[in-house]
């Protein structure tokens, strides 16, 4: 079941979209990209991102999307890139302050948090590492760094090999894999030969990419967050 949470982070307040399951579970946290939650900009993001919390849900897993741009008051779109320097830290905080919100609910279990990422979520996923136990991330960036790192045991990488958005690419997936083995992460990388950013696009590639990616997340939550 799907309902409408309000979060305070820092003096402001955010929504989230919440499926809550009735048995105690692991959480799973989704941050969205710079396009936020919608289907009108460059991708079907809301379809997509909601598509995975409910399969989450349908497996047992309590989710959480909290609008995270909200707590800046920044327009999804290409502009957020103009604001990452200033509002990262916002973002992040307001990521942070949904993930300790949560696990002091009665259907999640606070020893089992996980992480899913797409491309800025990825990057903030990344930098807030310490919160949680497992982490997927698809197409982040870097940028100036993804932070020090802490609890996590798994993660799992998901670049397109075509992906044009500077330091999106694979060769970033390896740079941020080499990171975490650092760390202790057992890590997992998965390129996606011809997929490009988003992996939007109904050509063979990027539909295999969607397809293949999803499955291998799914499967991964199962065998680490259960």
């Amino acid at each position: 079941m799907t309902n409408t949470l309000t979060i305070a982070s820092h003096g402001k307040s955010m929504t989230a979209d919440w499926y809550a399951p009735t048995t105690a579970s692991g959480l799973v946290v989704i941050a969205y990209g710079s396009d936020g939650l919608t289907d009108n900009l460059s991708g079907p993001w809301a379809t997509m991102i909601r598509g995975y919390a409910e399969a989450l849900a349908e497996k047992g897993f309590t989710v959480l999307i909290p609008d995270y741009l909200a707590i800046t008051g920044t327009q999804p779109g290409p502009g957020v890139f103009a604001v990452i320097p200033n509002r990262r830290a916002d973002w992040e905080g307001a990521i942070s302050d949904a993930i300790d919100y949560a696990i002091t609910l009665p259907t999640v279990d606070p020893k089992r948090v996980g992480l899913l990422g797409f491309s800025l979520g990825g990057h903030l996923s990344l930098r807030l590492r310490a919160k949680a136990k497992v982490l997927v991330e698809y197409f982040a960036p870097t940028l100036d760094g993804i932070g020090s790192g802490g609890n996590l045991t798994h993660a799992q990488i998901h670049h397109g090999e075509a992906d044009r958005v500077p330091g999106t690419g694979f060769p970033n997936a390896g740079a941020i894999a080499e990171i975490l083995k650092r760390e202790g992460t057992s890590t997992e990388v998965f390129p996606y030969p011809g997929a490009g950013h988003g992996f939007i696009g109904e050509d063979a590639a990027n539909k295999s990419a969607r397809d293949l990616s999803k499955e291998r997340t799914l499967a991964f939550f199962q065998a680490h967050l259960s």
